[in-house]
């Protein structure tokens, strides 16, 4: 093997789908949900589409419960939605449940966390999500010919689980040093995308330390951004008061983290 080929075959992603579709195949119940739409947020945070300001210069992490040194630092990010230009439905979908969530399209963190904590955008919120799921789906193909080589009555097939390892050992070169230093992305937009790649996976931190901090997404993931966006979207669910009936979707919803104040 050259050298450029193997430099090419440990940095590039084993395939070209979504963010999205990435965390709902190969991560745990190959569902769609919260997760899902904290990923598309991060990619239009690094699309310029939503607008991030932090007032914030250490790196942070939020701890096993939340505190109230967390809240200041949710009130320290910043985002603005901008959104110009074409977009999919689901990232449309998404900038409107936030627009929703906020009544504003601009709004830092500590603000939308406790706007989670309202019954009534709570229930607006579960609608928007619903909403937003069924987007990812439709512009995926997600129940239909795309994925039926990878994804049979809701579990991987002989492909599926083939393609997984694959991004398994993708996943295992985003969060190891030793790897990043021999093969680092080379501009400023490819280490953004493994970024993004290692949030599919839970291992965005881990990916971020031996990586540069320089754009707007890697400075949101290193005050820890996208933990605390899962953190307030599932706190809007706790906030639920209209059961939905039926209709067979589930979010996973993680009460380890309450924020306070809540219904």
């Amino acid at each position: 093997m050259n050298n450029k080929k193997e430099v090419l075959e440990v940095r590039n992603p084993p395939s070209d789908d979504p963010y999205s579709m990435i965390a709902t195949l190969f991560t745990k119940n190959n569902e769609i949900s919260i997760k899902t739409l904290s990923l598309t947020i991060l990619d239009l945070i690094n699309q310029n589409q939503i607008k991030c300001d932090i007032d914030l210069n250490d790196s942070y992490e939020v701890g096993k419960k939340l505190a109230s040194e967390d809240m200041e630092v949710m009130k320290r990010i910043t985002l603005r939605i901008a959104n110009k230009g074409e977009l999919k439905t689901s990232e449309t979908s998404a900038i409107n449940l936030l627009k929703n969530m906020n009544k504003n399209k601009k709004f830092n963190l500590k603000a939308m966390a406790k706007q989670s904590n309202n019954t009534s955008i709570a229930n607006k919120f579960e609608k928007d999500l619903n909403e937003f799921v069924k987007s990812v789906k439709n512009e995926n193909e997600y129940d239909g010919k795309n994925y039926k080589d990878l994804l049979e009555n809701g579990k991987l097939t002989g492909n599926g689980k083939e393609l997984k390892k694959e991004w398994e050992s993708f996943r295992d070169y985003l969060k190891s040093e030793d790897l990043c230093k021999k093969y680092p992305p080379e501009s400023s937009d490819e280490n953004s995308a493994q970024i993004l790649y290692a949030s599919c996976f839970d291992i965005e931190k881990e990916a971020l330390k031996p990586r540069e901090n320089n754009t707007p997404l890697t400075d949101f993931i290193d005050k820890d951004g996208y933990k605390l966006l899962n953190i307030i979207f599932n706190n809007a669910l706790l906030n639920v008061s209209e059961k939905r009936k039926g209709d067979g979707i589930f979010y996973g919803v993680n009460d380890k983290y309450t924020i306070p104040g809540g219904g």
